[in-house]
């Protein structure tokens, strides 16, 4: 009897401690699965933007799904955060494998949004969606069931006209018509070589037709200018795109291209801050000595550009100079940037650039107080203030063409003849992309 006891006991003993290991496992699992998922999905969380209003995303109801986005972090790659999210490596490799040819997933954007898609968040996600651009978006199944599918939003080119005086400064004056960079960039290309930004004055206005972008109802920054105008205290400056063999460019009143051999300046949006003077108090030197150039002021980092096509003769350092770039256009002219915090890819001695090219970034290396680029213009090896150089318009369209584009703008200036000084109209006659 006390042996069929002792037996019994330690049956009891065996069977209970079979169960507290079996628990132990069990916990383990569930650890190592629901709650490190849980984890991700918080430590993600942290730095994710949650939707949860009753509204539709990329087609999926916030009734069923819940949506985590944010945005691609510098040096970030798809494969980590997907990885980041629980998704299996052998998943992740499939997904990039069903991507080529529409997607580089090592160029991904820093900055661009993605988000992750989860019709329970206690689990992995079930779809990923990356921002390719504002107006494309790529969805993944994780499932890989249907895996990439492109949605494009709906796009619509809008008129818009808008015109302002100069009161403060001529970025003020564009952004309070709401006129976006990227617009504000073509009417610089426009204008850059009949005149110059850096001396506009107050008072001064300008007017500008262009169509901009809307996505599904919402303005962007992206934008095509069709004409410019702008008085200055001098002249009356007018630029109209217009389309010449499949070739879109800007011509003046007389259908004379306004595209010439230089630009008026280096920089964008910046402000003479040294003009060229033969008599200059040195701010470093403390002494007067001529300043063959001239200094154009701007935070750094910001590019410098070539004023024209032509090649590099120099890019290095010297005392004085800092960092430089000295670039040969033809037979009469060179041009030279000065001060430069650093040169811009691939810009060394024999490579050729174009007008407009970015060769280098505003700094205050070598004998410099303070960010700028010191600008140098030479004609037949003499150093020249080349502010007061004219350079002649290109020839006119011929005369088959010529007829056409004056017939075209003589539309567009009665569309800026109806612009005040302080007006912005969108038109509402729009059209598709």
């Amino acid at each position: 009897m006390a042996k069929k006891q002792l037996l019994f006991k330690l049956i009891q003993v065996f069977a209970l401690s079979c169960l507290l290991i079996f628990n132990g496992l069990l916990l383990k699992y569930i650890l190592n699965q629901d709650f490190f998922t849980l984890s991700k999905n918080k430590t993600q969380a942290e730095s994710t933007e949650c939707l949860t209003s009753k509204e539709n995303f990329m087609g999926f109801d916030l009734n069923h799904f819940e949506i985590s986005k944010s945005k691609i972090k510098t040096g970030q790659l798809l494969p980590e955060i997907l990885s980041d999210y629980g998704v299996a490596s052998s998943k992740i490799n499939q997904i990039i494998e069903n991507l080529n040819g529409i997607l580089d997933v090592k160029s991904i954007k820093a900055g661009n949004s993605y988000a992750m898609i989860h019709s329970n968040v206690c689990v992995r996600p079930d779809y990923f969606v990356y921002e390719i651009n504002q107006y494309k978006s790529l969805v993944c199944d994780l499932s890989l069931v249907n895996c990439p599918i492109v949605i494009e939003k709906e796009r619509e080119f809008r008129r818009e006209l808008v015109g302002g005086t100069i009161k403060s400064s001529l970025w003020n004056a564009l952004e309070e018509q709401g006129v976006s960079l990227g617009i504000i960039d073509q009417m610089e290309d426009a204008l850059a070589t009949s005149m110059d930004f850096h001396q506009i004055q107050l008072g001064n206005s300008f007017k500008l037709i262009f169509n901009r972008v809307w996505i599904e109802g919402e303005p962007t920054n992206e934008g095509d200018l069709i004409a410019a105008y702008f008085n200055t205290d001098r002249h009356e400056h007018f630029a109209f795109k217009y389309e010449v063999n499949n070739k879109k460019d800007y011509y003046d009143l007389n259908g004379r291209p306004l595209r010439r051999s230089f630009l008026q300046a280096p920089l964008r949006f910046s402000r003479i801050s040294s003009p060229f003077n033969t008599k200059r108090f040195h701010p470093v030197l403390k002494y007067s000595r001529p300043h063959f150039g001239t200094d154009y002021a701007a935070p750094t980092g910001t590019p410098i550009m070539s004023v024209g096509e032509g090649v590099v003769t120099a890019a290095s350092y010297t005392g004085g100079n800092g960092n430089f770039v000295k670039i040969r256009h033809d037979k009469t002219y060179e041009t030279q940037y000065l001060h430069m915090s650093r040169f811009a890819s691939g810009i060394r001695p024999g490579t050729h650039v174009n007008q407009g090219q970015i060769i280098g970034y505003v700094g205050s290396t070598g004998l410099a107080t303070g960010p700028h680029v010191c600008f140098r213009f030479w004609k037949n090896g003499v150093q020249v203030d080349h502010r007061k150089l004219s350079f002649p318009a290109g020839l006119p369209l011929p005369g088959s063409i010529l007829s056409d584009y004056l017939a075209f703008k003589d539309k567009i200036m009665a569309e800026l003849n109806t612009i005040t000084n302080e007006s912005a109209l969108v038109n509402s006659t729009n059209s598709k992309i």
